[in-house]
């Protein structure tokens, strides 16, 4: 039987991402990966794939012991740089886990967009942090817009379903509602935005995080235009795994009735939750864009880490969470840990862009 603090059957589907590679072709200005405290390490101990198989059939033991969903997310660097990348996906299918791809648009072509969707991959999910000129300069190479174009064209021909990821601050922020107009006119499956954390090479843009009051402001536009977009009936779903949409929202009037709970996580951020990461090294963080190590494997146990390790039960402990004491909303939100660890070291401060938060 599942502990208190054990995903459980009628919870919403467990997520691992797996990055199974460092390596990159690419150099964004607002990467996690790059100048983290575990990229070298990362580059020189890549797993494996006997190493990858041992942590796939922990995963499982893991999840069917819980008797939960999962999905597992692949991503790098660039996971097609992996030569085991398409095994590992029909191994994860026939698990029963759904399977993504998070990769770079630079070596999909058609022959291995239809590779991976007979493998199983159920979605290709890839970035457009802005129009040509934007994306080109914070993605660090000329041609990349173009490359992402042309991916989306590929996974429509291969029948593959596309999700693109747009990393919002203020050096794109005017870019966000194009760019939402731009995937809604090539039909891409589904779209949907992360706020800017300041890690990894992303630690050097801390003040292009957008002020909490200009995000709402931002947020109340973005939900204009994906409302005019779906009167219009657009093809693409927009995405809202943005935690701060159910503060907007119970502002709006929009929410309906919550169930009272309290010290529990029934919604929002997922950490500690229902995600776990796994570095390419095979160290374990809760949210790979919260650079807390919880554990490694294999040689640990993926359920004992997310039980037992001391960062994951502090992760948990919305109690402390200051800030968000006395905010109805705290079980269903939690704003972001990594953007409060990113812009303050703590990821119990409370999220600066939380506009209930810092009072505007």
């Amino acid at each position: 039987m599942p502990t208190l603090f054990e995903p459980s059957a009628g919870r919403r589907q467990f997520l691992l991402q797996w990055h199974l590679t460092a390596r990159c072709e690419e150099r964004c200005r607002h990467c996690y990966m790059h100048d983290s405290p575990s990229y070298e390490s990362e580059l020189e101990n890549e797993l494996s794939p006997g190493q990858c198989l041992a942590i796939l059939d922990d995963f499982t033991r893991t999840v069917r012991g819980w008797g939960v969903e999962a999905r597992i997310n692949f991503s790098g660097g660039d996971p097609l740089l992996r030569r085991d990348l398409l095994p590992l996906v029909r191994k994860a299918r026939s698990r029963g886990f759904s399977v993504g791809i998070l990769g770079n648009p630079h070596l999909l072509t058609r022959q291995t967009a239809l590779a991976l969707k007979e493998a199983g991959a159920s979605r290709y999910q890839l970035s457009l942090d802005g129009l040509e000129r934007t994306h080109d300069s914070l993605r660090g190479r000329r041609g990349a817009f173009r490359d992402a174009l042309r991916a989306i064209r590929v996974l429509d021909e291969a029948g593959l379903p596309s999700v693109v990821m747009f990393t919002l601050s203020r050096l794109n922020a005017p870019e966000l509602i194009p760019v939402i107009r731009l995937c809604a006119r090539k039909n891409v499956r589904i779209f949907d935005f992360a706020r800017l954390v300041p890690t990894g090479t992303g630690k050097a843009l801390r003040d292009q995080l957008l002020g909490a009051a200009e995000y709402r402001e931002l947020l109340l536009r973005v939900l204009e235009e994906y409302r005019r977009q779906e009167a219009a009936g657009s093809r693409t779903y927009f995405g809202r795994k943005e935690n701060l949409w159910v503060l907007l929202y119970k502002e709006l009037g929009l929410l309906p009735p919550l169930p009272r709970t309290r010290g529990a996580i029934v919604s929002g951020c997922s950490v500690g939750s229902r995600i776990m990461t796994v570095l390419a090294d095979g160290t374990v963080l809760a949210c790979r864009r919260l650079p807390v190590e919880l554990g490694r494997v294999p040689g640990g146990s993926l359920r004992e880490i997310f039980i037992s390790s001391k960062n994951h039960r502090r992760l948990r402990s919305v109690e402390k969470l200051e800030r968000c004491a006395g905010c109805g909303l705290l079980p269903f939100c939690r704003g972001c840990p990594a953007v409060a660890h990113g812009a303050t070291g703590d990821f119990l401060a409370g999220d600066p862009q939380c506009w209930r938060v810092v009072g505007c």
